[in-house]
């Protein structure tokens, strides 16, 4: 028994060094606030020696002058005991960037809690950094780009998708029926109410059901279409789906169809 505790207690040991290792690690190129630096060290860190990954989903402009990211970190730590079994362990990096310099971040771990009988995983912050001055530019630029104050409650949303008759059974996801009723009732007020929004994928939405109404003779005012416009100019990657296939995708791959000139 006395064996079997000092091993129990050696692996966690074990593992709380290699997963401290990897927190350090991204702690460390996160407090210079160069994302390229962050970049390039995320784009190095996949090693199957190492037997870590690291993956984006989000990464696209929140106006022309700022840009939100979500990156996940792997690590697959083999058990003490059997090294055919491993435990999996997520770290999670949002920023948001302004030219190269990061104005905001936040590294966090994948854990579960219990909540009525079962477990549910979310995210604990394990640090965190803003740069007050920057991010009210922020603010103040989407107001001047989409005429809407932002909603930090719609940054880094990376379970929204964009699309039509997913899955195997083809099912419109429900902001999809949302604006096909919007533009079944030619709501263009509802529908700038949503262009306004802080997601990229409702902005997107909103920018397929207008396109809807121009086709059916509704006529934009200058304003207007500077805001459509301004949504359009938007680079980055959305959450698409097509039929079966959910993916992350180059926005203009979607967006190339809706002309408004």
């Amino acid at each position: 028994m006395r064996n079997k505790a000092i091993i129990i207690i050696f692996g966690l040991l074990w593992t709380s060094k290699l997963l401290g290792q990897v927190q350090n690690n991204v702690r460390e190129v996160l407090s210079k606030k160069d994302f390229i630096s962050f970049k390039n060290f995320a784009d190095s860190l996949s090693s199957s020696e190492q037997k870590i990954s690291c993956h984006s989903t989000v990464f696209r402009d929140i106006t022309t002058d700022f840009k939100e990211g979500v990156f996940y970190i792997t690590k697959s730590v083999p058990d003490s005991k059997n090294p055919a079994i491993s435990s999996i362990y997520t770290f999670r990096v949002r920023v948001l960037v302004s030219d190269k310099t990061i104005i905001y971040y936040d590294l966090s771990e994948k854990r579960n809690k219990k909540i009525k009988k079962e477990w549910v995983p979310y995210y604990d912050t394990l640090d965190h950094y803003k740069n007050d001055s920057l991010y009210t530019l922020l603010r103040q630029s989407f107001f001047k780009s989409f005429d809407g104050e932002l909603n930090e409650t719609e940054l880094f949303i990376d379970d929204l998708v964009y699309g039509q008759a997913c899955g195997r059974i083809g099912e419109d996801p429900k902001e999809k029926m949302i604006i096909d009723n919007l533009v079944a009732t030619k709501n263009k007020e509802e529908l700038f109410k949503w262009i306004k929004s802080t997601s990229f994928e409702k902005q997107i939405y909103a920018v397929d059901g207008l396109f809807q109404l121009k086709e059916n003779g509704t006529i934009y005012s200058t304003e207007e279409l500077t805001i459509i416009k301004n949504v359009l100019n938007k680079k980055g990657t959305i959450f698409h789906c097509s039929g079966c296939f959910h993916s992350w995708t180059d926005v203009k791959r979607v967006t190339y169809k809706f002309k408004f000139e």
